[in-house]
């Protein structure tokens, strides 16, 4: 058996080297015959390239000599004097050859170390294949040469090919091969040739643990190691080059590149909450980088370790995958894992989509490794998860920029401008920017400059069929599996597609502000017009809720038009929400807008919301819809999006009190009492709030279109112009009617007084008195009499409510009038409330004057005591 490491022949029997003390392996005997013939083309290949090299270096001296003989051969006779000239001339022939063998055997070493420190490089970068065919060509410059053997063995070791490195250490043996400067004599060659006694325990090596960790895992498993467990952890006969295969991948794994599908589950103890698996057949070793990450003139090795099924500490009773950054150093001639450093979180998990990755940039003299992750759930439990980091090295990881873990919600857009700030610094601008515009706080993986080493995505592959499926029975078994995808090679065409990828998603984010924009202007542009030239011309205003603008307008300035942006689905594109507010109240959603990649449409352009319906949006993304057809009739819908631009409704239920008292609400397959619906609504989990609403008052200078803004004012122009012109005529015309009474009154008058000449002028009433005047305008109702008669009205119950359902609050007392407002319970949600009627009592005439608030505005008049 001979060494891997120094060539040294062992016995068969024998566990470590004689001679250097290294590990042996034992090779199999049984080998497959494409082994077998590998090895023997190995051996034949090396013999034959010798032997055809040799004969070419030294064809031309051997030429010589054979022309030096002919001349000594045709001058044997000649006389001593000849002979003697002759002797010369052969001596200086043979100085002349001598010069000639020695003059190519420089530049064959010249050749020869050429060869050698590229085949180093390529061994360092880890190019095998280049790195192998190089040290082939400089055994075939000098076989005796022995350094090419051994680093060809550690190639081959390191591929796994055992029979071929044991082929080139034989190889080695055969041609008296033997390192520079340890050539030594004839008989003490022979007598190493001796076979090599197994070594004492005390000169067995102790082996080498990796870590603190590794070192803390050998201890508890004292006694139970295996000779796998100690050529692993035997760390001084290998390098830095051959450490990930020869070492961390045997112990650990290795990811490899490819596709991979993870089907849904069912989360454990939940009925509706379905997961994507986490995936556990990809582990161990990611990626690797030989590199000089501290600057000390000394390369280190970075490795990408993926670790599965690590318990989280914020929730104990779950499991995830994690990617951490090691940092091996070679001391002592032995390699230890000198720093680790916890760089994505929840790798290839439960979430639908996902995107990690980590790269280099080099910036100011420093090597910066920077990764991030971007994780979003929105099949069932709605939420995402964004973290992102850039470290450095030197004997520890240094953290420059971190979100110091995951965060979640809107906590990520807090940490976006001191982080992009650093980013600037160090080159990564297109980043930074494209963080600040889009409140995005992950990389694109593809910065100019950059060397990535991995990128991991999980992408969901249901559509609209599927999901329609999946939403009636909350079955797992309809939905397609998750794809996962590892990239861990990366040209560069593979960089400036990526580049191309974030180029055209930047444009469709750009025209999706424009197309929410124009929605915006179309509103702007209405309300400037006036309802009454919106319901003129429909089809000019095709994406608004004509019903909101009107209430705008006959409100007088008490409901405002406010609007926001919301990723209701968590696809990472957020929707665009128009709503109402009423004197500084609560927001009312009246319109869902999202972009399908060429305009904005209204997500319920089949409804009109706001009229007679509420729109409620929870946290897991369902959204329900209640619409009433009065106080014992109406119908609750719940809608999920389905990621192409369009809604899904999950479940319908009509809503009827009077023909279903005990369970008014019900459906094809279950009818549920107004309790148990209120128990759905509320294992929805909350609704949506803290939204940040603009009004289109405060819409930024320069937002609206200058088109659309240009346009509506003059608009606004002519109409106040015709306006003015019809309020100039109808003055006229008042003026005119007015002079035309005057003038009949006087005839009438005159006429009057000609009748009644001479008569007596008793029966005339005396004027009122004016303080009798002012008595009879004192209130006739007080507050309190007002209040209990109106709660006694509504009590009673009107066309739009139940009376149990109808709350009277007082508002506002003046001196000749009450004022109240009437509120009801939300339909299908019995703990909210909203204003139903906005009520005004005369308090001399008792003259009521009722306002329908939530849907059309509709005015009743009454008088409060004859009901």
């Amino acid at each position: 058996m001979y060494c891997r490491k120094c060539g040294a022949e062992n016995a068969d029997h024998a566990k470590f080297c004689g001679k250097c003390g290294a590990e042996l392996v034992q090779i199999p005997q049984e080998s497959t015959q494409e082994e077998k013939s590998a090895e023997k083309k190995v051996e034949e290949n090396l013999q034959k390239d010798f032997e055809a090299e040799e004969t070419e270096n030294f064809q031309e001296i051997e030429q010589e000599r054979k022309q030096e003989a002919e001349q000594q051969e045709t001058k044997r006779r000649k006389n001593f004097r000849i002979a003697a000239a002759v002797g010369i001339s052969t001596v200086l022939i043979a100085g002349v050859t001598t010069g000639v063998y020695f003059g190519m055997k420089d530049k064959q070493e010249k050749t020869f170390q050429t060869k050698i420190a590229m085949a180093d490089k390529y061994l360092e970068d880890m190019e095998y294949e280049k790195a192998e065919e190089l040290y082939l060509e400089s055994i075939k410059i000098d076989p005796k040469e022995r350094k090419s053997y051994d680093k060809l063995a550690e190639i081959y070791t390191a591929q796994g090919k055992e029979k071929k490195a044991e082929a080139i250490l034989k190889k080695a043996k055969e041609n008296g091969a033997v390192a520079k400067g340890q050539e030594v004599p004839k008989k003490e060659a022979q007598s190493n040739e001796k076979p090599a006694a197994e070594p004492v325990p005390d000169e067995k090596p102790s082996p080498n643990s990796s870590s603190q960790e590794e070192n803390k895992e050998e201890e508890e498993n004292k006694g139970e190691h295996t000779q796998d467990q100690d050529k692993i952890d035997d760390t001084k006969a290998v390098s830095l080059e051959t450490y990930v295969d020869k070492v961390l991948v045997p112990k650990y794994g290795k990811c490899t590149a490819g596709t991979y599908e993870s089907k849904y589950v069912k989360k454990d103890g939940e009925k509706k909450i379905v997961q994507p698996e986490r995936l556990e057949k990809q582990k161990g070793v990611l990626a690797s980088k030989l590199k000089d990450f501290d600057g000390d003139g000394e390369k280190e090795l970075l490795v990408l370790m993926l670790k599965t099924g690590e318990e989280d500490k914020a929730k104990k009773d779950e499991k995830h995958n994690h990617v951490y950054l090691q940092m091996y150093e070679k001391k002592e001639k032995s390699i230890k894992l000198a720093a680790e450093y916890l760089a994505l979180r929840n790798v290839m998990g439960n979430a639908e989509t996902e995107r990690q990755g980590i790269f280099l940039k080099e910036s100011g003299g420093k090597i910066y490794i920077c990764g991030s992750t971007a994780n979003q759930y929105s099949l069932t439990a709605r939420s995402h998860e964004y973290g992102m980091f850039a470290v450095n090295y030197d004997g520890t990881f240094r953290e420059y920029a971190s979100t110091k873990g995951l965060l979640t919600g809107e906590e990520h857009e807090k940490e976006i401008t001191d982080i992009s700030a650093k980013l600037e610094k160090i080159g990564l601008n297109a980043t930074a920017k494209r963080m600040r515009g889009y409140s995005e706080l992950w990389f694109e993986f593809d910065e100019s400059g950059v060397e990535i080493l991995a990128e991991l995505t999980t992408t969901e592959q249901n559509g609209t069929e599927e999901l329609s499926e999946f939403y009636e029975t909350y079955d797992s078994s309809v939905l397609k599996p998750v794809q996962r995808k590892v990239t861990l090679k990366f040209d560069k065409k593979e960089i400036e597609a990526a580049a191309k990828r974030t180029e055209e998603r930047l444009k469709k984010e750009q025209k999706k502000d424009e197309a929410y924009q124009k929605i915006l202007d179309e509103y702007q542009e209405a309300l400037l017009m006036g309802a009454s030239e919106v319901q003129k011309d429909p089809e000019g205003y095709p994406n608004i809720n004509p019903l909101l603008v009107f209430l705008t307008e006959t409100d007088k300035g008490k409901t405002e038009i406010i609007y926001t942006m919301y990723d209701i689905d968590e696809s990472g594109e957020k929707e665009l929400l128009v709503g109402s507010r009423s004197n500084g109240g609560d927001e009312r959603v009246v319109g869902v807008y999202c972009f399908d990649g060429v305009d904005a449409k209204n997500m319920f352009e089949d409804q009109t919301l706001a009229e007679r319906s509420l729109l409620q949006i929870y946290e897991n993304g369902t959204m329900y819809i209640y619409g009433s057809g009065g106080a014992s009739y109406g119908n609750a819908s719940f809608y999920r999006m389905d990621g192409e631009h369009t809604v899904i409704q999950t479940e319908q239920y009509t809503f009827d009190m009077e023909g279903h008292p005990e369970q008014p609400y019900y459906n094809d397959k279950e009818a549920l009492s107004k309790e148990a619906f209120q128990k759905k609504l509320d294992s929805m989990g909350k609704t949506v709030s803290g939204l940040k609403w603009k009004t289109l008052s405060e819409r930024i200078t320069g937002e609206a279109d200058p088109e659309a803004a240009k346009k509506a004012e003059e608009a606004k122009k002519k109409e106040e112009a015709k306006k003015a012109e019809e309020k100039k005529a109808q003055e006229e015309k008042a003026k005119k009617d007015k002079a035309a009474k005057k003038k009949a009154e006087e005839a009438k008058k005159k006429e009057a007084e000609t009748e009644n000449a001479g008569q007596s002028q008793e029966g005339i009433k005396t004027p009122e008195n004016p303080i009798q005047q002012e008595e009879e305008q004192t209130p006739v109702y007080s507050d309190s009499e007002i209040q209990k008669k109106l709660e006694e009205y509504y009590a009673k119950g009107t066309e739009d409510a139940k009376g149990e359902e109808m709350t009277v609050l007082e508002q506002e007392s003046t001196k000749s009038e009450y004022l109240v407002k009437v509120t009801t319970k939300v339909p299908g949600n019995e703990t909210a409330e909203q204003v139903l009627y906005e009520v005004t009592v005369n308090k001399i005439t008792g003259e009521t004057v009722q306002k329908r608030v939530l849907t059309d505005g509709k005015t009743v008049t009454f008088l409060l005591w004859e009901n």
